[in-house]
């Protein structure tokens, strides 16, 4: 049950923020996927979660039922998202056939003890020299348990320390 609970924190993360790096394609992609992610289309927003993700989710359609399960249940207990953006995009790492690089996601959430904001680090990767991205959140979670679970990252990866305080 843990393991399915990170893999949902993943999922609804990888949507937040948007900041310009140099390639066109991964501004906008992850423009897109914002704007899927909150207004709820989470069919076209699946499309940019990290496919090994979908696979642990079960399926497209299993991680589709979950975040929005996942999402019901945060709005009933008080959690709105209000605010995402990106910021400090990594440079782009080459491994295998992968394009890699890692962007600072700063989420502000309304929650029953006021308004958090929280950093994460989201990883983009391209399969296709950077015409088409997907994207893992890390979650807070360290570079050595990322690497456990994703294995193709680069070792030289950088994967920040999360950050989280109450802004009001």
């Amino acid at each position: 049950m843990n393991r399915k609970i990170w893999i949902l924190i993943l999922i609804i993360n990888s949507t937040f923020g948007f900041t310009q790096t140099e390639n066109k394609n991964l501004n906008s992609q992850l423009e897109e996927m914002k704007n899927f992610f909150l207004t709820g289309d989470f069919e076209n927003y699946a499309n940019y979660t990290y496919p090994k993700i979908i696979e642990m989710m079960g399926g497209k359609s299993n991680m589709i039922k979950v975040t929005k399960q996942g999402m019901t249940k945060m709005k009933n207990n008080g959690f709105t998202f209000t605010d995402l953006n990106f910021k400090n995009p990594s440079e782009f790492l080459k491994k295998e056939n992968e394009l890699q690089c890692t962007l600072t996601q700063i989420i502000v959430m309304e929650t029953p003890r006021g308004k958090i904001e929280s950093e994460y680090t989201l990883i983009g990767i391209s399969s296709d020299e950077g015409q088409n991205w997907t994207f893992i959140d890390t979650s807070g979670k360290d570079k050595e348990t990322m690497l456990k679970h994703f294995p193709n990252l680069h070792n030289e990866i950088i994967i920040k320390p999360k950050k989280q305080k109450l802004i009001e």
